[in-house]
């Protein structure tokens, strides 16, 4: 049964990090997003034949100690800053409670500040481009010193018309003004999420291609590539803006990688990956007196063996689905069924 608007579940911890070569203490209640819980039994990694692997390393990065790469900038657009979710958190309250859980201490720094908790900061501006975030992007780094830099960014270079090389060639020159600026500093570079956009999504695959090539070719051990790509369909809120169930997967994912480089480790709470049970928001397209209007609506979603058809022929696949109520000969009936029209927005 629908859950009327937004049915935010949060899994909340108070935690204090002590002061520790220059590390400011943090304080809140961190939202672990819908469905994600902290502190729960240990389970399969993302490594396992039930999930994908979604982190891909680039070279072998020497561990360091929590303390030394403290301040962690989440460069991107929109979906850095959090758009799709109601609390505008992205995946970024999610990832610091994973890496305190895994021994980590870190400080988000940046111009902007959206989310719940005490450290907001981040570099995520809607609707910018890579072209737009570089031009800035000198400034920000001289200002906030950052150890660590997240990059999520090309999405809006795809939806404004530029095309996958192109984009891959502003990333490739971003990192390295990142690099000149911060010659230190570790930078973790996204695959972007896949848009819903079927022509947008063919040319984000296109893209996110690219994006392990070209850094390859700069052989820095200090640059790990994070595919974020597998962030798609139902998990996003709308087009473009994952909703919490889609930034749980990210953190995740972001996580995944930092542990291999800074040597992170320990429960550090449920694998989104492996769940079969969730709360998705998605945003639906609704007729209003004529009109054309967009709402939220959360439901219940299981991942579930179902008989569709693939190519003319029905199979039996693994897929996620809400069950619905229907009205029929006068008598309430419930069938489990697809997204539908939820992905026609």
């Amino acid at each position: 049964m629908a859950i009327g608007g937004y049915v935010v579940g949060i899994s909340g911890q108070r935690w204090t990090g002590a002061r520790r070569l220059g590390i400011k203490t943090m304080t809140g209640v961190l939202a672990a997003g819908l469905v994600v819980g902290f502190g729960a039994p240990r389970i399969a990694s993302a490594e396992t034949p039930a999930a994908p692997a979604p982190a891909v390393v680039q070279g072998a990065a020497p561990r360091i100690q929590s303390f030394e790469a403290t301040r962690v900038m989440p460069l991107g657009d929109s979906i850095t800053r959090g758009t799709g979710s109601p609390t505008v958190s992205s995946y970024r309250m999610a990832l610091a409670e994973r890496l305190l859980k895994g021994g980590m201490q870190i400080n988000y720094v940046g111009s902007q500040n959206n989310g719940t908790g005490s450290d907001t900061s981040h570099e995520g501006h809607g609707g910018w481009t890579i072209d737009e975030l570089s031009a800035e992007l000198d400034g920000w780094l001289a200002a906030y010193r950052p150890d660590v830099v997240l990059v999520h960014a090309g999405t809006n270079n795809i939806t404004q018309g530029d095309s996958p090389s192109a984009t891959a060639r502003k990333l490739s020159a971003m990192i390295d003004q990142i690099r000149t600026a911060r010659p230190e500093a570790y930078i973790f570079v996204a695959k972007i999420i896949t848009s819903r956009v079927p022509v947008e999504a063919a040319r984000d695959r296109v893209y996110n291609r690219l994006i392990p090539q070209l850094v390859a070719k700069k052989n820095d051990a200090r640059i790990t590539v994070v595919d974020q790509s597998s962030v798609a369909g139902i998990d996003l809120h709308d087009l473009h803006h994952p909703n919490d169930f889609g930034y749980s997967k990210m953190a995740w994912n972001w996580y995944q990688a930092m542990s291999r480089v800074f040597g992170t480790s320990g429960d550090t709470g449920l694998n989104p990956y492996l769940m079969r049970n969730t709360v998705r928001c998605l945003a639906t397209k609704v007729t209003v007196n004529g009109a054309p209007h967009h709402r939220t609506e959360c439901r219940a979603w299981t991942l579930r063996t179902a008989t569709v058809k693939v190519d003319g022929v029905n199979r039996q696949v693994r897929v996620w689905q809400t069950l619905r109520e229907y009205k029929e000969n006068g008598r309430i009936v419930r069938r489990w069924t697809g997204a539908g029209n939820l992905l026609n927005v």
